[in-house]
């Protein structure tokens, strides 16, 4: 079987949140109030997910019991029959990337396709 997903994509969109501890309380006091002027409380958090688009062809494959998702940390997923993806072979026990990682394990693939690595 083979599926497809348009390259030309972003697999693994970035985001950037940020707030302040403050200012998540129910009730704010006047103390929390001057922590927040001295700049305390402030906290961000930056990372990536995979797209929507990604999430769907992974489910998919997951569904038609073409991979084995590990929802509990990324490139745990496993290939347990064999198919392509955008032309690339995956074969069974072998590792599935997220999407962060596909492009880049693609790449690699059709580079190296030919040679033992």
């Amino acid at each position: 079987m083979n599926f497809t997903l348009d390259e030309t994509l972003d697999w693994h969109p970035a985001y950037h949140r940020q707030w302040n501890s403050y200012l998540r309380k129910d009730t704010v006091t006047n103390e929390d109030l001057v922590e927040v002027l001295k700049g305390h409380g402030s906290c961000a958090i930056m990372g990536s997910d995979d797209s929507e688009e990604f999430k769907a062809l992974r489910n998919q494959l997951e569904a038609e019991g073409y991979i084995q998702c590990q929802r509990t940390w990324w490139n745990g997923d496993r290939v347990l029959k064999p198919f392509s993806l955008n032309g690339v072979e995956f074969e069974a026990d072998e590792q599935f990337p997220s999407g962060a990682a596909m492009k880049l394990h693609l790449q690699f693939a059709r580079k190296y396709k030919e040679k033992e690595v």
